[in-house]
């Protein structure tokens, strides 16, 4: 291949990337490794929050540390564009949550965390800030203490809050560090609430807010149901409608607020209508890990990593049919995490890659060898 600028190089990757998982979900093979691997560590929390199951589930299960760094290992050598991210339960009541982020970041790998901030202090902040992680998310359901303490627990609020000021002072005196994110759940009790997050989440030194709907089954989103608690139905939808529409103006005038999809699907999806013309999961973009070392992307697990490695779950029998029934799935759960738009059509693909190169010097090699890559995936797509 030519010798390419870094920034054609990065462009190259992400149209390549795009047609991986493009053809991984048409020909229902992993040709390219999931972008988010979630790895639960423990489901052990400092909290029973009203719409989170996970704390009763998988009582006693618990990773090994030198289990995790061993997958981290394997991950690393796949040499792929996946974004580890901790989860649980609360990550940080794992007493060596640092000794393994810090093992992943020494791989090079991309890593992230989301708390539900209770355990933040100054001290913990500081370490969180230094420790290379690329982001860090908070927990946040409403902007009134009242509704966030109803979701969570009496006090979660102010802990919650504290957790980001810690965080944002940490990262304004080391002069670096992760992004710092809001996560909000949307929900029936917090419809109301959801713009004036924003105001709260700018002073709060917050510099991503990302929303997502509330779901059923934490280990299977194809339980999405409108007779749910927490959903947002009847006159409430006309809320969350209203509230859409200043979300949208304030991010369009200011940026602050990620949206992977189109944020009108919600409304749509607590209406139980939307269409996979309008949005869809890719099942090759995601997999969690349990704290048992089940892997999942949705539904049923097809691996133990305590018995298999990392790519030979995606590549047992049980995972191709975790995929096909995903593929197959209808009701869509709208989590970002499960969605990959940007790969959604072949002529999409290709025409965002001609903008990313318009300018550049090198744009008939470019062409050449994206045409060449696919090729090669056409050449792999069954005749007869």
């Amino acid at each position: 291949m030519i010798s390419l600028t870094d920034s054609e190089k990065s462009i190259f990757k992400k149209f390549s990337n795009n047609l991986g998982f493009y053809f991984s979900e048409l020909l229902e093979y992993p040709f390219v490794k999931p972008h988010w691997i979630y790895i639960s560590l423990s489901h052990k929390c400092t909290y029973e929050c009203k719409m989170c199951g996970v704390v009763k589930i998988l009582h006693g299960h618990d990773l090994d540390t030198s289990l995790v760094k061993r997958l981290l290992d394997e991950i690393a050598l796949l040499n792929s564009e996946s974004v580890v991210l901790f989860t649980g339960g609360e990550v940080f009541l794992r007493k060596d949550a640092f000794e393994i982020i810090n093992h992943g970041v020494r791989q090079g790998l991309t890593i992230e965390a989301v708390s539900n901030g209770s355990l933040i202090d100054q001290a913990l902040a500081k370490k969180i800030v230094e420790s290379g992680l690329s982001n860090i998310a908070v927990s946040l359901d409403g902007a009134k203490e009242a509704t966030h303490d109803l979701i969570r627990q009496k006090g979660a609020y102010k802990k919650a809050l504290n957790a980001l000021r810690f965080l944002a002072d940490a990262k304004r005196q080391k002069g670096s560090g992760p992004q710092i994110s809001m996560w909000v759940t949307i929900m029936r009790e917090n419809v109301d609430e959801l713009f004036d997050i924003i105001a709260l989440a700018k002073d709060l030194g917050v510099e991503c807010l990302v929303y997502h709907p509330v779901i059923v089954g934490q280990d299977d989103m194809q339980n999405t149901s409108t007779d749910a608690p927490f959903w947002i139905r009847g006159k409430d939808l006309e809320i969350l409608k209203d509230q859409i529409d200043k979300i949208v103006k304030f991010q369009s005038e200011n940026g602050l607020i990620s949206f992977l999809h189109d944020p009108y699907l919600w409304i749509n999806y607590f209406q139980g209508n939307i269409t996979k013309s309008q949005w869809k999961c890719n099942p090759f973009v995601f997999t969690n890990i349990g704290p048992d070392g089940q892997m999942r992307s949705c539904g049923d697990s097809f691996g133990n990593i305590k018995e298999l490695g990392f790519n030979d779950c995606l590549h047992t029998s049980q995972a191709q049919e975790a995929r096909k029934i995903m593929k197959n799935c209808s009701k869509p759960c709208l989590q970002t995490c499960w969605a990959h738009p940007d790969s959604d059509s072949l002529a999409k693909i290709v025409s965002n890659f001609v903008k990313d190169i318009k300018g550049s010097p090198h744009k008939v090699e470019l062409l050449k060898e994206a045409l060449e890559l696919i090729e090669e995936y056409e050449k792999k797509i069954p005749t007869g």
